[in-house]
């Protein structure tokens, strides 16, 4: 058999052992055909081979292995279609009726292959809340009591609380009010913990009294690795925030500064330790300049500039002296980026790459993408198309427009191929040489629509498709196009667009709300929630930069810290009767 593509590094010795095994199954007279291609696709799978492993699969009948062999099959099924993202295909294995009738007798290894399957393809299909159910049932069939058992315990623990970090705050709170259920004792401790964000001093002192709340609970016995680490007094005495204050920064540093000194008030307010912010002005001194007067000013951390061309300045600094977060990004992957430097801002290519990872799971191939004609809507429809083509995906077009544009109709009947139509339906008139009834049709390998940009532009963006007969195509976009108020009348043009939205921006995602003045566009609203995060992050890099740590549940998205850039995820929601609803798996 050849060997097809490969998705782990391969084991040539288990890929000849399962070419071997394959084909002495499918030797004439082979009685035991079926299990001993079973065996082939298991090789085949740990060998790093999933699509000959896959094709494999498809040549046994299962009707012909026992009741072992079939779950076997059924299992492995699975594994390789969460591997190829065929999450539909996985389900089907599941339901099917032989292998839901013998679950429940099911071995030992069995069951907790499945549960922890069950879990994958939950998480996989953003069912959190299913997963760390499945992840609960699975760690109470092995026992906190013995010593052998205690690394798969501690393993699904480490799961389940990175997945409890990553759920909006209001489904942290369905716990009852006194059950006791393990999975409650689970909600109560990460709404404890998700209220002192940013201040693991009081994390660990709320740790130990959960504990005397919930001491046979398995997060008591066996804790997280997260929570495990001794917290370290690393308070930070003095943070520079160095912003352009003049000129046309001035509003966006003032915005951004409100929402800093919100989330400074709001640690204050909750008795935690604060730093002296010293804020330097960056509009018209070089920034090596304002960077080293901050340190000679005592700073410990640093915090800017927000200026991408002073953010690229700074790049170039032979040594940056104190950990220091931008307030923007540079749009590449730096070869050798400078020690102490961690990325932080609001680019859309975090956003868009979350968009194209949502259609390819969703199984479509070919995109049309509309973007604005400017800065960041260029980079961003770039960065898609490159990352769109490097999973395999097709751009059938790809349409900018400007600010001024308001006839998007005209502007999106070529890439709709709506004007090939329209042609077609005149020359039949013609030659037929009467009037005819004729509808123009779109083109129709277009699997869904990409619309960047703002509000105000979507919403003519949005009917142009519909009267186009386009209003049958999915479409997505980033969270520009949301300002965190719900504008009903106004939003029914965006209607079924899914987007990627803020945490801030969604009704009781954070632990506290937000408050950015309404009056502000949704670009300056979005401004302050990065001041609220980058104070947040201020004292969290440390923790962050940490293998198999939680990420922080911040304003702007979920952040992690990945080679020096603080990457942001957002939450899927979609516009449903104006309003802006979160998706429900």
């Amino acid at each position: 058999m050849t060997s097809g593509a490969q998705t782990q590094e391969s084991d040539p010795s288990l890929l000849r052992q399962a070419e071997r095994t394959a084909d002495r199954a499918l030797m004439p007279g082979v009685t035991t055909r079926d299990s001993l291609l079973l065996d082939a696709a298991l090789l085949f799978a740990q060998g790093g081979d999933v699509t000959q492993s896959l094709e494999t699969l498809q040549l046994i009948n299962p009707d012909n292995l026992s009741d072992d062999f079939y779950s076997e099959y059924i299992l492995l099924g699975v594994e390789l279609d969460l591997t190829t993202h065929q999450l539909a295909a996985a389900h089907q294995r599941l339901k099917q009726p032989r292998f839901n009738a013998a679950r429940n007798n099911l071995s030992a290894n069995f069951s907790q292959r499945l549960l922890s399957l069950e879990s994958d393809l939950y998480y996989a299909e953003g069912n959190v809340e299913q997963s760390i159910a499945q992840s609960v049932a699975l760690a109470e069939l092995f026992s906190l009591t013995k010593p052998t058992e205690q690394k798969s315990i501690a393993l699904i623990q480490n799961k389940i609380w990175r997945q409890l970090n990553e759920l909006p705050f209001y489904k942290l709170q369905k716990a009852k009010l006194g059950a006791k259920d393990v999975l409650s004792g689970w909600r109560e401790l990460a709404v404890t913990m998700r209220y002192q964000q940013g201040d693991r001093m009081a994390q660990e002192r709320l740790f130990n009294v959960w504990k005397q709340r919930w001491p046979q609970h398995p997060a008591a016995i066996v804790t997280p690795s997260a929570l495990k680490r001794k917290a370290r007094d690393t308070t930070v005495e003095t943070v520079a925030l160095l912003l352009p204050l003049q000129n046309e920064y001035a509003i966006p540093s003032e915005t951004l500064l409100n929402g800093f000194m919100s989330a400074y008030y709001e640690s204050m307010a909750r008795g935690s330790a604060v730093p002296h912010v010293d804020i330097l002005d960056t509009s018209s001194r070089p920034i090596e300049d304002v960077y080293n007067s901050a340190i000679e000013r005592g700073a410990q951390r640093v915090i800017g500039p927000m200026r991408q061309s002073q953010v690229e300045e700074l790049l170039l600094l032979p040594t940056l002296s104190v950990p220091t977060i931008t307030l923007n990004r540079i749009d590449k992957a730096l070869d050798n980026p400078p020690a102490n430097l961690f990325q932080f801002g609001l680019s859309a290519l975090d956003e868009v790459e979350q968009i194209a990872d949502r259609a390819w799971q969703q199984g479509k191939v070919n995109a049309l993408i509309i973007s604005p004609n400017n800065g960041w809507g260029e980079r961003a429809s770039a960065h898609f198309v490159r990352y769109w083509q490097d999973k395999g995906g097709v751009i059938t077009n790809a349409v900018s427009y400007g600010q001024s544009t308001n006839d998007f109709t005209s502007l999106l009947k070529a890439p709709l191929e709506i004007d090939l139509s329209e042609q077609r339906g005149l020359e039949l008139r013609r030659y037929v040489n009467r009037n005819l009834s004729y509808t123009p049709r779109r083109r129709q390998d277009i699997d869904f629509v990409v619309v960047l940009g703002y509000s105000e532009k979507v919403r003519q963006i949005k009917p142009a498709l519909d009267f186009l007969y386009a209003g049958d195509l999915p479409v997505y976009a980033t969270s520009h196009i949301y300002s965190g108020t719900q504008e009903a009348e106004l939003n029914r043009d965006l209607a079924n667009i899914e987007f990627s939205a803020m945490p801030w921006s969604m009704e009781g995602y954070m632990a506290k709300k937000l408050t950015p003045d309404q009056r502000l566009p949704t670009a300056y609203r979005q401004l302050y929630a990065l001041g609220y995060d980058a104070f947040m992050l201020h004292g969290m890099l440390e923790e962050l930069s940490r293998p198999n740590t939680v990420p922080l549940f911040g304003s702007t998205g979920l952040l992690t810290i990945s080679a020096g850039v603080i990457k942001r995820e957002g939450q899927w929601a979609v516009f449903s009767n104006g309003q802006a609803k979160p998706i429900q798996p």
